[in-house]
């Protein structure tokens, strides 16, 4: 009996201990302590839990089951554009997506019905830690969001799915827009109307975007190829960017792209160690007023690895395919750079912008060790997405 009693209480414990962040955010996040030392709680209904992620309260938010939004702010019925670029497919298994909009001038008016709740995305109070259960905590029908100066949140562990993905703006995953101090690990993206994760004018501030899996594959395709196409958009006032350990599959654009000409914008991006595998499109397209360290990843069957207009927009870009660009990194950064791996995909350019390497010279203390690029594929499916912290 006493043995049965201490084997049970030893259980607790540990249950105990497990609940909450697993890890500390690294990288530009480094810092990042989302709820804190509050105790991890899980909510009993949907308003409890719009509830805890939206207040002001630090909050160790546990997400133990599916959430499903679907239906619960009704939907709405009306007119769409039907574009011949994105929504007609001849042929084949794909769909492709209709666009939520007011005008249609490229192409045709098609009746539609929409789900609402996924229009509008649950706005995270500052102090926030948003974690799933083993691989339980699902979010069905609508985002997240996080804005208007609040900040410090951590989302680990969490299924975000189901965003009316026959529709472009439908709804997007993951918003960030005047925020900063954001961790977003270990979770799955699928089945989304537009952007996987998209950053507004303001800032996203520090940004570690770590061992997520974002999951294309869908019936409703922009390019008619069973790919979703809309995967990140990033286009902050002054951004930090570490990307790291992410499995980005079955994808066909924006996987990720970043940059615009708006006077003020900054972005620093560090991608390290990610597998892009069966991207239908192209994966990195860059634009003015970014600088970008991509180092050890590894690009398997994916059609366009970084787009021509990326090396003729003015991005200021580090990659490295070659030993003298990865030893280049040495002096600015104080180790040998990891080169990037290609196999099945169109090329890789070796861009060796020495503008990149003097901005990160002065913030690599906030730049993430890497693997070596052969071991990046099977490290990354091992590890990538919800369930596996």
């Amino acid at each position: 009996m006493r043995a049965a009693i201490v084997t049970l209480f030893g259980a607790l414990l540990s249950t105990a201990h497990a609940a909450g962040v697993t890890g500390t955010a690294f990288g530009f996040a480094s810092g990042t302590t989302g709820g804190g030392s509050a105790s991890a709680a899980t909510p009993s209904s949907l308003a409890e839990l719009k509830e805890w992620i939206t207040d002001d309260v630090a909050r160790v938010i546990m997400i133990d089951r599916e959430w499903n939004f679907i239906g619960t702010e009704g939907t709405t019925s009306s007119q769409c554009c039907s574009s011949t670029s994105t929504t007609v497919c001849a042929g084949g298994t794909s769909k492709g997506q209709a666009w939520i909009q007011d005008t249609c001038d490229d192409g045709t008016w098609v009746s539609c019905t929409y789900d609402n709740a996924a229009k509008t995305p649950l706005s995270v109070g500052s102090n926030k830690s948003i974690v799933g259960v083993g691989s339980k905590g699902v979010l069905k029908g609508k985002g997240l969001r996080v804005m208007s100066g609040n900040s410090n949140v951590i989302i680990q562990n969490i299924h975000i799915t189901d965003l009316n993905p026959q529709y472009v703006w439908g709804g997007d995953a993951i918003t960030l827009d005047s925020t900063d101090k954001i961790w977003i690990d270990h979770n799955k993206i699928s089945l989304i109307g537009r952007q996987m994760i998209v950053s507004g004018w303001g800032k996203a501030g520090h940004v570690t975007i770590s061992n997520n899996e974002f999951d294309g594959v869908t019936t409703w395709s922009a390019g008619c190829n069973s790919k979703h196409y809309w995967t990140l958009l990033l286009l902050g006032a002054e951004d930090w960017y570490t990307f790291e350990g992410n499995w980005v599959h079955d994808v066909s654009g924006r996987a990720p792209h970043m940059g615009t000409d708006y006077d003020s914008s900054k972005i620093y991006f560090h991608a390290v160690n990610n597998y892009f595998q069966n991207i239908g499109g192209h994966a990195f397209d860059l634009d003015v007023n970014t600088w970008v360290l991509i180092e050890g990843n590894y690009f398997e069957e994916v059609d366009t690895p970084m787009t021509p207009g990326s090396l003729t927009s003015g991005a200021n870009i580090y990659s490295t395919s070659t030993v003298d660009a990865a030893s280049g990194c040495l002096a600015s950064l104080g180790y040998i750079c990891e080169w990037n791996r290609e196999s099945g995909t169109g090329s890789w350019p070796d861009l060796t912008d020495k503008a990149v390497l003097t901005q990160f010279s002065s913030l690599k203390h906030y730049l993430v060790g890497h693997t070596g690029v052969a071991n990046v594929p099977s490290n990354v499916t091992a590890h990538a997405g919800i369930g596996k912290l």
